[in-house]
């Protein structure tokens, strides 16, 4: 990985949760008991969602991603998505429903 990128991505975190549509856009809802919610989007320059907007969702996904706030609604501008499974869900009801039905849960 070239030097310049390994800088751009220092200041990257990882936000682990289920990738969703909400109309045209693209969210991801954290696996925490808050389940917050991010809009997400490019980071400048980036082609990261690309992959994600072909996928079928729900999906499973690590996304690494700089945190920004526009309006008071919170956006991970994405610089690449990892581990992208879709029809998992990372949510524990979404578990306990795939247990009551026999299916495998995550």
């Amino acid at each position: 990985m070239p030097a310049s990128a390994q800088t751009e991505l220092a200041g990257a975190d990882i936000y682990i949760g289920t990738l969703e549509r909400d109309g045209h856009a693209i969210v991801l809802r954290r696996c925490d008991l808050v389940e917050n919610r991010y809009l997400l989007e490019d980071a400048p320059g980036g082609k990261a969602l690309a992959a994600v907007r072909k996928a079928t969702l729900p999906a499973y996904g690590e996304v690494l991603a700089h945190y920004a706030e526009r309006d008071g609604q919170s956006i991970l501008l994405v610089e690449s998505v990892e581990r992208l499974t879709p029809g998992k869900d990372c949510h524990l009801g979404r578990a306990l429903e795939d247990i009551g039905r026999g299916a495998d849960a995550w």
